[in-house]
């Protein structure tokens, strides 16, 4: 069985600042605060898409890309360059992810995304989504650039995940896949289903 890679090894900028944000041992003072967002989830400066590692597969504008925008060039840019993301897309049964992005200027938009056949269309889903997620806009940005994992917003309590969480190990799997890295599944968990 193969060893999954640690946080360090996965995302190194992120497991430092992670580390800084552990509580201490004992709990010197309770504040309803919750704890900033690391660096990477917060506004970027203007042009941000036109420097690395995003310049590589995120189209340039003139603009910030909307969410749709983004997550087509990503699927464009990153995942068809993978053939083991295509492979665990492609596998049934046929899986709807929305998501729920909140951007600060803009509003909320939607993202569909479909697997088996992949396909991504904007605007709200209109047939019941096997997984919801919601997040801002910058937590969406670091998870498709491979900064951070949509499990580490979700766990931050920065991100919503509602439905099929299944579907959800499917979309992580390929979010791995895409990053380079191998996930082992056992094979009594099913994909695409609880």
């Amino acid at each position: 069985m193969r060893k999954v890679p640690s946080l360090r090894e996965m995302y190194p900028k992120f497991a430092e600042e992670f580390e800084k944000t552990k509580p201490p041992s004992v709990v010197e003072r309770v504040t309803p605060d919750p704890p900033p967002p690391p660096s990477m989830c917060t506004p970027r400066p203007d042009g941000w898409w036109k420097q690395p590692p995003y310049s590589s597969w995120v189209g340039d504008r003139g603009r910030e890309p909307t969410a749709y925008e983004l997550f087509l060039d990503f699927i464009i840019g990153k995942s068809i360059k993978s053939p083991k993301a295509m492979e665990v897309a492609s596998t049934p049964p046929s899986r709807l992810i929305v998501y729920e992005i909140r951007h600060p200027k803009r509003g909320t938009e939607f993202v569909r995304l479909f697997l088996n056949p992949t396909q991504v269309l904007e605007g709200p889903p209109e047939e019941e989504p096997d997984l919801w997620i919601k997040m801002d806009y910058y937590d969406f940005v670091p998870v498709l650039g491979g900064e951070i994992s949509v499990f580490n917003a979700l766990y931050e309590g920065r991100a919503t995940l509602i439905g099929n969480t299944t579907a959800g190990l499917d979309q992580y799997d390929i979010m791995a896949a895409i990053q380079g890295f191998e996930i082992p599944r056992p094979r009594c968990w099913p994909k695409g289903h609880p």
